[in-house]
């Protein structure tokens, strides 16, 4: 955008030519999703989408709709990107505003674990006490994995427990092993330290195999879009390794119950509970 003049020669002949530059090409706003955040909490608006303008002016960028982040609600709202020469583009989106979860430490004898809204919290940032122990695995995850077993079956899929609950002593052992084994850093990416195992809480276990070609077998694949009717998820998915702290383990599932788990199965997408909740997974 702008005007440019000068002279220039054509046949022996000098002309005076004046040019005036219009832009009529709008920015481009792209990657725009809804934002989930908890009561109180900052956002950052522009964090994951990507606009993009032809020129290289400053653009205006404004976020229009009324939002209160200290009142939980759907709000509507929207983007506008406006360049120097007045060209505009909208994009709308919804701002969900959730009620901060409730998160209880383990204050009676050190023997109760982190929960949040009921759901046991066992991973790297959160450690059950070494005292606690259901027993094995809870009649709450027997209950409905034998459900979902019988309904696979009728699918023509076998699914089989091959490790179910361990307590803090037998993680212990474990994880010396693969320390001994294969080093700490790389034990750390496949095996939970004790106390962060999610197989202490009796609420997970591990299916059919240890190999992530799991994942490509009739049975993973099953699994992996089935298990949530149960109240099952995949804990570790694929791709969320900085997320969850451990690689992808297409056999691991934990129970959460039928609504959460329906939650974090978003269309096959695995969310984490990390992700779900807000919380890390971090030594």
């Amino acid at each position: 955008t702008g005007i440019y003049q000068g002279n220039f020669n054509h046949k022996n002949k000098t002309y005076y030519v004046k040019l005036k530059v219009i832009d009529k090409i709008p920015p481009t706003i792209d990657n725009v999703k809804d934002i989930e955040i908890y009561k109180e909490e900052k956002i950052d608006f522009y964090k994951d989408i990507t606009i993009k303008d032809n020129s290289k002016d400053e653009l205006k960028k404004e976020i229009e709709g009324d939002y209160n982040t200290g009142k939980v609600g759907t709000y509507n709202l929207k983007y506008v990107i406006t360049d120097k020469s007045g060209n505009k583009t909208e994009k709308e989106f919804k701002l969900n505003i959730k009620e901060k979860p409730v998160v209880k430490s383990n204050n009676e004898n050190n023997v109760k674990p982190y929960t949040i809204n009921g759901i046991i919290i066992a991973n790297k940032s959160y450690a059950l006490p070494s005292s606690y122990n259901p027993g094995g695995l809870t009649s709450e995850f027997m209950n409905n994995f034998n459900n979902m077993s019988n309904a696979a079956k009728n699918d023509g899929i076998n699914l089989r427990i091959i490790s179910g609950f361990r307590s803090y002593q037998t993680q212990v052992t474990l994880y010396n092993r693969y320390v001994n084994r294969d080093g700490k850093a790389a034990a750390d990416r496949y095996s939970a330290r004790p106390g962060h195992s999610e197989h202490q809480t009796g609420l997970a276990a591990d299916i059919n195999s240890l190999e992530q070609s799991f994942e490509n077998t009739n049975e993973g694949k099953w699994l992996n879009n089935n298990c949530y009717k149960y109240g099952f998820i995949i804990r570790y998915p694929k791709g969320k390794e900085n997320i969850t702290g451990y690689m992808f383990e297409p056999w691991h599932i934990r129970y959460v119950g039928v609504d959460l788990a329906t939650n974090l199965y978003n269309n096959g997408n695995w969310l984490t509970l990390e992700e779900y909740f807000k919380i890390d997974s971090k030594y």
